[in-house]
């Protein structure tokens, strides 16, 4: 299972390899790739994956998506002689905190060889993801626009919490019926006058509430800033490389000092809850966090 991150109305070609104790291994037959997005519809027909050469390999083409928006990849085969289904993620982003290649050249001088045998695209991908979601959840916000949807409890009142601040706009809503068998959506008069908070809150103005109930209101909404701060964005790149390259280390990664044979001692920031352990980019993250989210805390 993985995630991966296409900016929104570009085309996405993704990958699975197959394996049976860690060994790359083919299918027996075909391989079907089946795309949907998070409300169970699909995005196109299942389709055959296309299988490279590589023991395991399989590829799949993503089409583009006009709007930001959250899909499913399911790879299904036989696999040594059993059914298979694997599971990975795809987000449509309007953005991302820095540029794969501006990264590379940044520190092709620094981190010898900072090349593509050695730090092949996929990787960098991967850690850049793995970047983003550690400066969101530091931070408290997105940098980029994003899309989520999500299932919640009604409150009853005009005012509905969302997981996300800076909220853009309000995508669709559905409303569980009397019974909370099946979900209906909320009328287009409705909707339009749902007004997203950067705060997180979802305010109906159209005289209705959010019915009192579990798991009864289904909301998408887009949220996240328009794009990163520079500071942020500069420093999000120095934390990727050290994700990528944190096992060529010298250095033990739980060490909490180090001593010199030539004299001198230096101590190591740990890593938090809430911080990477470098204060320099934890204070560029926090710095651009969301000024809601930190006064709520006081």
């Amino acid at each position: 299972m993985a995630l991966f991150r296409a900016l929104v109305t570009t085309k996405l070609t993704v990958s699975h390899t197959f394996t049976v104790d860690e060994v790359p291994t083919d299918a027996a037959g075909d391989v079907t790739a089946t795309v949907k997005r998070l409300d169970g519809t699909a995005v196109a027909a299942p389709a055959t994956a296309t299988h490279p050469g590589s023991p395991g390999l399989y590829e799949h083409a993503l089409p583009a998506s006009a709007l930001l928006d959250a899909w499913s990849l399911d790879w299904t085969g036989t696999v040594a002689g059993a059914p298979v289904k694997v599971t990975d993620h795809i987000e449509h982003v309007g953005g991302f905190l820095f540029d794969l290649g501006q990264a590379r050249s940044t520190f092709g001088s620094v981190q010898q060889p900072w090349n593509t045998s050695r730090y092949p695209p996929e990787l960098l991908a991967a850690k850049r993801i793995a970047t983003e979601q550690e400066a969101e959840a530091i931070a408290h916000r997105a940098f980029v626009p994003r899309f989520a949807r999500f299932v919640l409890d009604g409150t009853g009142t005009t005012e509905l919490v969302a997981p996300d601040m800076d909220l853009r706009t309000v995508r669709a809503c559905k409303l569980a019926d009397r019974a909370g068998a099946t979900f209906v959506d909320m009328d287009a008069g409705s909707l339009a006058a749902v007004a997203a908070q950067p705060s997180g809150v979802l305010i109906r103005d159209d005289g209705g509430i959010w019915p009192a109930g579990h798991r009864n209101v289904i909301v998408e909404y887009e949220y996240g800033l328009d794009y990163p701060p520079g500071e942020v964005s500069d420093n999000a790149m120095l934390r990727m490389r050290y994700l990528a390259t944190a096992n060529r280390n010298t250095v033990p990664d739980r060490a909490i000092s180090y001593t010199i044979l030539e004299g001198g001692v230096y101590r190591m920031a740990q890593a938090g809850k809430r911080s990477t352990g470098s204060p320099d980019i934890d204070a560029a993250y926090l710095r651009n966090g969301n000024p809601t989210f930190w006064l709520a805390q006081r």
